[in-house]
């Protein structure tokens, strides 16, 4: 039987942040967009950026302020089942909101270029 993914880790700048479930991930790449004309549908591409959505713990010794918008760096995302995306140019999109329910902190990161291994 083939194993499913069931866990997703991350680390963003050289931190690992464990994530509830929940977590997703988009690629980057050509996305299709209809273009209508008279009575008939027509494709054009754009470029899509990547998207990493994850929910993330805020432990003990661990800062919030490494969460907040800022420059590109690089982020890994590990899921158990052996695939590891790799990605240089990651940049969050909005300063986190922490809760008081465990310190979950709901992270969006966008990107344009990513290396996908699989295990």
């Amino acid at each position: 039987m083939a194993k499913s993914v069931g866990v997703i880790r991350v680390w963003w700048q050289g931190t690992q942040y464990d994530c509830i479930k929940g977590s997703s991930i988009r690629l980057s790449g050509a996305r299709n967009v209809t273009q209508v004309a008279g009575y008939s549908a027509h494709r054009s591409q754009e470029f899509q950026a990547g998207e990493v959505k994850v929910t993330t713990l805020l432990l003990r010794g661990q800062s919030l302020a490494a969460l907040m918008p800022g420059p590109e760096g690089e982020l890994q995302v590990v899921a158990d089942s052996g695939q590891t995306w790799t990605i240089p140019d990651a940049f969050i999109l909005d300063a986190p909101t922490m809760t008081d329910d465990g310190g979950k902190c709901p992270i969006t990161w966008n990107f344009s270029t990513y290396q996908e291994l699989i295990g």
